[in-house]
C-alpha cells in the first residue's frame, strides 16, 4: 500500500465527514473501495553529470589532433558519459586556449606538439556541443611553473623569474623551522605554486578566470585545482614574507616567527591555529574574488572546485571546503577557524574519494575507503553546495573500479573519474560503464561474473 496516499486520502475523507451536518444523508455505498494496490515500481534514478577528467600533461601528445580529441570524445560518449574537465590552465601558467594573459602551451616538459586546430579549449567545445556533452573548463590555480624530475624548469615563474620568484610560496625545513626554502627551488615540487596571499597574484587568477568565462560563454562552469597551499613532508609553506606579513594584517599582532607556528622539533607552536586560520582566510577571500568575477559575466557559470575528500587534512593546506557552519575542535583550530569555510561559495564541491580501498570493509579501521568519503561528505558541506564523487582510477582495478563508480552515483550528486590517460591505459572503459549502468538502470544490471 502507498502510505503517503492512504494517509492523504483518509484526512480528506475524513475532513469532507466532518463538513456534513447531522440532517445530511451519508451515502456509503458511493464510498469507492481502494483500488489494488499496484506493484512497487521504484522511480528511476535521475540522470547525474558523469564526467572524465582530461589532464594536460598526461595526454599532451594524444590530443594535439582533431582526430585524437574526435576519438577519445566519441569513447567518452558511447562509454555514457556527459561531462568532461578539461585541464586548459596547467601547473606551468601556460594556457590551452586562446588568452591574452598567458602564452600558448605548445611545449610540456619534453614534449612540444604541432596541432592541426587553433584554439584546443575552442576545438573541445565545438565537438562537445555536438556530442551533447557539458565541459567544465580546470585551471591549477595557484601554479605558474612546471619543475619536472628530469630537471627541466619551464613556465610561467622561469619565464620571468625576477618578477615571480618572491611572490612564490615559501616553506621551512623540517629540521630547521628558521631555514627557508622557496618552492621555485624545490626539488620535490613538479609544479611551483605561487602564494594566494600576494595581491598580485589574486588578480592575475581573477583576470584568467574572467577571460574564460568570456571568451568562451559555452563553457559549463569553471573549476579550481590547486587552490591552496602547498604541502610538503619537509616543511611547511606559507612561511614567506607575503604570507607573514599577511598574516600581521590578518590579527592585527606582530609578525611571528617561523619557530613561533612550527617549533624546532617540529611540534606545534603558539601561533600555529592562528597561522591555520589566516591561511585559509586567504584562500576563501580569493574563492570569494573569482566566484564573483566569474558570476558577473555569467551569473549562470558553475564554480567547481576539486579537493582531498579527506577534510580533517585539509587544514595543512589552507583549504576548508566545509560549510562555515561546521565547527571543528582540536588543538590546530581557533575557535573561529569554521568561519573560513568555502562551501557557500561553490556550486559543485568535487570530493577527491581517492583511495584504493573502495568499501568500508577493505580498510575498516580508517576513514579511507571510497564507500566512506561519499557517504560523509556533507557531514562537513551541511548542503550548502552539490558534491560529485571523484576517484583516482590509477589506484584501481576493473572490479574496484566499477563499484567505486556506482557508489559515487548512488551516493553524491554526480561522478567523475580522473583521469583519461589512466582509463586508457588501465582500460576502464567497460567498468565504468557497467558502473553508469548499475545506478542508472539497476533491472537490467547483472553482476559481471568475470569480473566478481
Amino acid at each position: 500500500m502507498n502510505i503517503r496516499k492512504y494517509i492523504i486520502g483518509f484526512a480528506a475523507a475524513s475532513m469532507s465527514l466532518t463538513a456534513c451536518s447531522d440532517d445530511d444523508a451519508i451515502d456509503y455505498g458511493a464510498l469507492a473501495p481502494e483500488p489494488p494496490t499496484p506493484d512497487l515500481v521504484p522511480e528511476p534514478p535521475t540522470i547525474k553529470p558523469k564526467a572524465m577528467w582530461i589532464d594536460a600533461h598526461a595526454n599532451f601528445s594524444k590530443l594535439a589532433t582533431k582526430a585524437g580529441i574526435d576519438a577519445e570524445l566519441k569513447k567518452i560518449k558511447d562509454y555514457g558519459m556527459n561531462m568532461i574537465y578539461l585541464d586548459v590552465k596547467p601547473g606551468n601558467g601556460h594556457a590551452l586556449y586562446k588568452s591574452d594573459i598567458l602564452p600558448y602551451c605548445d611545449t610540456f616538459g619534453t614534449e612540444t606538439v604541432t596541432r592541426d586546430y587553433d584554439d584546443y579549449l575552442g576545438y573541445f567545445l565545438e565537438k562537445c556541443k555536438e556530442l551533447d556533452i557539458d565541459v567544465v573548463a580546470s585551471i591549477v590555480a595557484t601554479g605558474f611553473g612546471h619543475h619536472g624530475a628530469d630537471g627541466v624548469k619551464q613556465g610561467l615563474v622561469y619565464d620571468n623569474l625576477d618578477k615571480w620568484y618572491d611572490k612564490c610560496q615559501v616553506r621551512s625545513d623540517e629540521n630547521d623551522p628558521d631555514k627557508l626554502v622557496n618552492i621555485a627551488d624545490d626539488p620535490d615540487q613538479p609544479i611551483v605554486m605561487l602564494t594566494p596571499r600576494s595581491p598580485e597574484v589574486q588578480q592575475l587568477v581573477v583576470d584568467i578566470v574572467t577571460e574564460l568565462v568570456t571568451k568562451y560563454p559555452g563553457l559549463k562552469g569553471i573549476s579550481l585545482d590547486y587552490l591552496r597551499y602547498c604541502n610538503n613532508d619537509h616543511g611547511w609553506y606559507g612561511m614567506g614574507d607575503i604570507d607573514l606579513n599577511g598574516y600581521v594584517e590578518y590579527w592585527s599582532e606582530s609578525k611571528p616567527l617561523p619557530t613561533e607556528i612550527v617549533t624546532e622539533t617540529g611540534g606545534i607552536g603558539p601561533k600555529f591555529a592562528k597561522w591555520i586560520e589566516f591561511r585559509s582566510a586567504t584562500v576563501t577571500e580569493l574563492l570569494g574574488r573569482i566566484r564573483t568575477a566569474a558570476k558577473a559575466v555569467n551569473p549562470d557559470c558553475e564554480i567547481h572546485l576539486w579537493a582531498s575528500a579527506h577534510w580533517t587534512s585539509r587544514y595543512a593546506i589552507g583549504q576548508n571546503w566545509a560549510s562555515k557552519n561546521y565547527k571543528p575542535s582540536g588543538a590546530q583550530y581557533t575557535d573561529s577557524y569554521h568561519l573560513t569555510g568555502f562551501a557557500d561559495l561553490l556550486d559543485v564541491f568535487v570530493t577527491g574519494a581517492y583511495s584504493e580501498n573502495v568499501w568500508k570493509k577493505d580498510n575498516p579501521n580508517s576513514e579511507w575507503s571510497v564507500e566512506n568519503f561519499v557517504q560523509s561528505w556533507d557531514k562537513y558541506i551541511m548542503g550548502d553546495c552539490k558534491c560529485y564523487g571523484s576517484i583516482a582510477a590509477y589506484a584501481l582495478d576493473e572490479v574496484k573500479n566499477l563499484d567505486a563508480t556506482y557508489l559515487c552515483l548512488r551516493n553524491t550528486d554526480g561522478f567523475m573519474t580522473f583521469e583519461l590517460s589512466h582509463v586508457n591505459n588501465r582500460n576502464l572503459w567497460d567498468s565504468t560503464q557497467k558502473g553508469i549502468l548499475r545506478y542508472e538502470d539497476p533491472g537490467s544490471y547483472v553482476a559481471d561474473d568475470e569480473l566478481y
